[in-house]
């Protein structure tokens, strides 16, 4: 007999294989089996039994050297554990269901030479695939449900290549792919994974050598990629995330070498958590609704963060000690609370006025210097002097409201004379002003000569030599103002003295910072 071929048969007694070595291909369709079928630790050619009906099958360590054939099988729990298939299994279409909360598929160390190949399963209780080995696994379309675990637990799990979840349906328990090493692409593309129990997809220290695309993905329960490593872009768009624990997205430490996109009318419902994550191209969140979330960029390094469009705001945006090459926004998509403490960037997008972008620097919950000197340090390399003149001078006006009583006199002062260093032509204008002020009054009430031959009166000269002490005009000296004008001398020499002494310590500050 080189093939046993059986169709449509009703086994009344148990299929016992345990510890057998069938050198020929056992193939049977349309079968019946009254019992569970025991095939541990056989070893066979290949097994197919397509479409049987099946109470369970135990079949650990199970050694087939060709494929494994379970397709449109019904059966109770199937126990693969540490089975070796040298070429394809597939469960395509198949329906298990496994008593209690058990795993419907229980397969950890499974190892399967081609690809595992689950399409269209419907397994009540979920695959359990922990440590498992494959060239791709394929569960899109199916159906997979466990109340207390994972119903798809993938931990450990490592492919040669894809690992394809589309439009999978998983209505309790979540996937795991914690530690899972995947050589290609992993797809969740309009899946709808909901967990009542735990994260929806939870995938730290996950591994995969190109993208995870999860466009039009429902994922209720958030998603964890703590300290993940994508060699391509993560996809979202369109996606709708909800939170576990406040997290929405999870990644601290990631590293991504290409985009995270989480756009084009994606649903957030808590936290985006990427502190320390390398997003190597474009961080894009335009055309997003935000729900109650922070988006935490605290030490992460992105190539582009572009949220030039939201649907919805989030409430915070971090972005304390962050390097981003290039930033694109706009006034409408910034949050109420923006962190900028030690942010760097080369680039913004679009190039703004400065009354524009210290809007955005006003965002914050307390005064640092730091993104000021920032700002001003970009639009000197624009060459926008001006631009960078006015976000210093509301750096001090800002740092001015926190400062003592007396201190914030001084400060007014400052501003109102040479704008803290950075508006010198008020300097001018304030002593003109003075000045004038003064020699009106004494052009009126001319005081009186003390010396004989002495020069004569000149308004103008008598007010500069009051108002300026670096000044000798030999006015001063000359003449003595009448008790009514007294107090004109006196506030006139004070102002000036005052006036003189700010100028020189904002201007001092202007030079030494155009030094610097």
């Amino acid at each position: 007999m080189s093939h046993l071929h059986i169709i449509g048969a009703t086994i009344t007694g148990k299929l016992q294989l345990a510890y057998a070595t069938v050198e020929i291909p056992v193939t049977m369709v349309d079968c019946h089996f009254a019992e569970p079928a025991e095939l541990s630790d056989a070893s066979l050619r290949t097994l197919n039994l397509t479409g049987c009906l099946l109470p369970g099958l135990n079949a650990d360590r199970l050694k087939v050297e060709g494929d494994l054939v379970l397709r449109r099988t019904t059966s109770g729990t199937v126990s693969l554990f540490r089975a070796d298939i040298a070429g394809d299994m597939w469960l395509t279409e198949a329906d298990l269901t496994a008593a209690g909360t058990a795993h419907a598929l229980q397969a950890p160390q499974l190892h399967v030479g081609g690809g595992l190949y689950a399409r269209s399963v419907t397994a009540t209780g979920g695959l359990n695939l922990w440590g498992a080995q494959a060239f791709t696994l394929d569960v899109s379309a199916s159906r997979l449900s466990n109340p207390t675990h994972a119903a798809l637990r993938c931990d450990g799990l490592r492919l040669a290549q894809d690992l394809l979840c589309t439009r999978a349906s998983v209505d309790s328990g979540g996937v795991s792919l914690f530690g899972a090493t995947i050589g290609g692409q992993c797809w969740f593309n309009d899946a709808d994974i909901h967990s009542t129990t735990g994260w929806a997809i939870n995938a730290p220290s996950v591994g995969v050598g190109g993208g995870v695309y999860g466009r039009g993905m429902t994922a209720q329960g958030g998603v964890n990629l703590f300290a993940a490593t994508i060699g391509e872009s993560l996809e979202l768009a369109g996606c709708t995330l909800t939170a576990h624990h406040n997290h929405a997205l999870r990644a601290p430490g990631a590293r991504i070498e290409g985009n995270l996109q989480l756009h084009n009318g994606a649903t957030v419902t808590g936290d985006i958590s990427l502190p320390r994550a390398d997003v190597r191209a474009t961080l894009l969140l335009s055309g997003s609704a935000f729900t109650g979330s922070t988006i935490d960029l605290n030490h992460a390094t992105v190539g582009a963060l572009d949220m030039t469009s939201l649907n919805t705001l989030p409430s915070v945006l971090d972005l304390r000690a962050a390097t981003i090459g290039r930033i694109n926004d706009s006034a409408a998509s910034r949050p109420p609370r923006i962190e900028l403490d030690g942010l760097t960037y080369q680039d913004l997008r679009p190039v703004l006025p400065a009354h524009q972008r210290l809007a955005w620097l006003d965002r914050g919950d307390s005064y640092n210097p730091l993104p000021h000197e920032r700002l001003a340090a970009y639009y000197r390399q624009l060459g926008h002097d001006n631009d960078a003149r006015a976000v210093q001078l509301a750096r001090h006006r800002k740092r001015r409201s926190h400062l003592r009583p007396l201190a914030r006199l001084w400060g007014h002062l400052e501003d109102l004379t040479v704008g803290y260093g950075y508006r010198p032509g008020r300097a001018f204008v304030s002593l003109f002003a003075l000045t004038a002020a003064v020699a009106i009054v004494f052009a009126a009430r001319p005081p009186q000569a003390n010396r004989i031959g002495g020069p004569g009166f000149q308004p103008v000269a008598f007010a500069l030599d009051l108002v300026l002490p670096i000044l000798d005009l030999g006015q001063e000296q000359s003449f003595i103002p009448s008790s009514e004008t007294a107090w004109v001398a006196w506030t006139g020499a004070i102002a000036g003295w005052l006036l003189a002494t700010t100028i020189i310590a904002g201007l001092t500050r202007r030079l030494s910072r155009s030094g610097h």
